[in-house]
């Protein structure tokens, strides 16, 4: 697994500025959560379990909801948990705050919102265990630094890092150089070798 050192130094190898650490690896940190954001990667996604008492109430609140889900960018969908087993029992969908009732007033079945950082859900199968796929950040934390993006590609994501730097140094045509050259080509190539998570 590439560390974020071993990414600060390959920054430095285009950019030849060692004198500059914090600027560096704040870029690395930087450009790692860009590339992951280019689009929703099949590789980011992680499931996390939130449990509750099943008390036959309309909806349950699941405050702090990006603390609880480890490195949250956005949730795909939501699935009532068989407890012990882990088997699907229903699977909820987003709807809107100003969207959970339908056109006759009745409230829409099997669903979820969002209230700022607590999540909301109605579910059906009232189970106990919700089962929450959600796309992960990667870990840019100095020790704990992960992410397969800079695994399988520590030289693009350099080269990324790097146009941060300038940027952020006052080298502007020479950050928009890199862009154009190196990063741009990089983020179509990420979109399309990693976007399908099965090949037809």
């Amino acid at each position: 697994m590439t560390t974020l050192n071993e990414m600060i130094a390959l920054t430095v190898e285009q950019t030849r500025r060692p004198e500059i650490p914090d600027i560096t690896a704040a870029a690395v940190r930087t450009a790692t959560l860009r590339a992951h954001h280019v689009d929703f990667f099949p590789r980011d996604l992680s499931l996390g379990l939130l449990s509750y008492v099943p008390s036959g109430t309309m909806f349950y609140d699941f405050q702090n909801v990006s603390q609880s889900l480890q490195r949250l960018r956005s949730i795909k969908h939501l699935q009532s948990m068989e407890v012990g087993t882990g088997r699907p029992t229903e699977q909820l969908e987003f709807r809107e705050q100003d969207d959970i009732y339908d056109n006759t007033g009745d409230r829409r079945p099997s669903i979820y919102t969002l209230l700022g950082d607590t999540l909301r859900a109605f579910p059906t199968s009232q189970t106990g265990e919700l089962g929450v796929f959600y796309y992960q950040n990667p870990n840019t934390a100095a020790e704990q630094y992960s992410s397969w993006i800079a695994d399988n590609y520590p030289d693009e994501l350099a080269v990324w890092a790097a146009a941060i730097v300038f940027a952020r140094t006052g080298f502007a045509e020479m950050a928009q150089q890199f862009m154009q050259m190196h990063v741009d080509p990089f983020r179509s190539m990420l979109v399309e070798s990693h976007l399908l998570g099965n090949v037809s």
